[in-house]
């Protein structure tokens, strides 16, 4: 059955209307309505999006015996959702279970976890993940090498930091807006930090 797409409903969740948005999917799944990825992952955000991780999982475990969406980005809202509120433990168990039930992460899926572990000043094993990612064929982007970055700029591992961004201007890639920021005002407190990233040099200097 194809899934069926109500953006009426999405938009109660994006108007803040959380009581309204889950009378209305609830309604919709006992009439029969398969609903699409689209809503779904709207749901699983909007849950999350409002500190509701215990309804979020639970409608999570749901969808998982009820309905197979062999999709990564299903799971990527549910690791990225857990990771925002604070639960990186259970977003690391969603993510080592996708490679028992044949799903392989995407660049998304590594980004998500390497920002988890930054944010919580795990910087080693944001760096193993990132290493991981590319042994099984998966390789970094712009925004992981960026998230990687900010990382340990938060955390003053400016060596760190140095190495990395080498690298990313090595690999083609480049700052976004968010660590040029980041990056400004840790030069502006320690300007010696510009003679490690000379690769940055120019652009500060603009």
């Amino acid at each position: 059955m194809k899934g069926i797409s109500l953006r009426n409903g999405n938009g109660l969740f994006e108007a803040g209307k959380i009581g309204s948005a889950k009378e209305f999917f609830a309604e919709m799944l006992t009439t029969g309505l398969v609903p699409d990825l689209y809503t779904l992952c709207t749901l699983l955000n909007g849950y999350f999006k409002y500190g509701l991780v215990e309804e979020a999982m639970s409608f999570f475990n749901k969808l998982e015996r009820e309905i197979e969406y062999n999709s990564i980005e299903f799971y990527n809202v549910v690791i990225n959702g857990l990771c925002k509120n604070g639960e990186l433990d259970k977003a690391r168990v969603i993510f080592e279970k996708l490679s028992l039930i044949g799903m392989l992460p995407n660049v998304r899926t590594y980004t998500i976890m390497i920002n988890g572990f930054s944010l919580e000043g795990f910087l080693d094993e944001a760096k193993d993940m990132l290493r991981k990612m590319e042994d099984n064929g998966c390789m970094p982007n712009n925004v992981t090498y960026n998230v990687f970055v900010r990382g340990n700029l938060r955390c003053n591992k400016i060596n760190e930091m140095a190495i990395f961004m080498k690298e990313m201007v090595r690999k083609g890639f480049s700052c976004d807006a968010d660590t040029t920021e980041l990056l400004v005002n840790v030069i502006r407190e320690n300007p010696s930090v510009l003679d490690m990233i000379p690769e940055f040099r120019s652009e500060y200097k603009k």
